[in-house]
């Protein structure tokens, strides 16, 4: 009975957000936050997990399960994670903003 975004019935989808959280900014707990609320505003609280701080060993893990991996910094100079995702074949989405 459904299954995936949206309960269309189609495959499980899920949105995995990894990367720092410096609990001692409070940008970055705010934003955490309003990324958490807005999941649940929108009814994807399923959908949606939010990894912090995740250890290379995690990441790794993250990368095998990964269907794709978007990469979207703001302040990145170099862009290591699309190195890793490529290692580990997965297709990248790269956007500069």
């Amino acid at each position: 009975a459904g299954g995936g975004a949206g309960g269309g019935g189609g495959a499980a989808v899920r949105l995995v957000l990894a990367g720092g959280l410096d609990e001692r900014l409070p940008e970055q707990v705010a934003c955490h936050a309003e990324l958490l609320a807005e999941a649940g505003a929108l009814g994807l609280q399923e959908c949606v997990e939010l990894r912090t701080n995740v250890s290379a060993e995690e990441r790794g893990a993250l990368f095998a399960r990964a269907g794709a991996v978007v990469y979207t910094p703001s302040f990145e100079h170099f862009g290591i994670v699309p190195l890793e995702a490529m290692a580990a074949g997965r297709p990248v989405i790269a956007v500069a903003l």
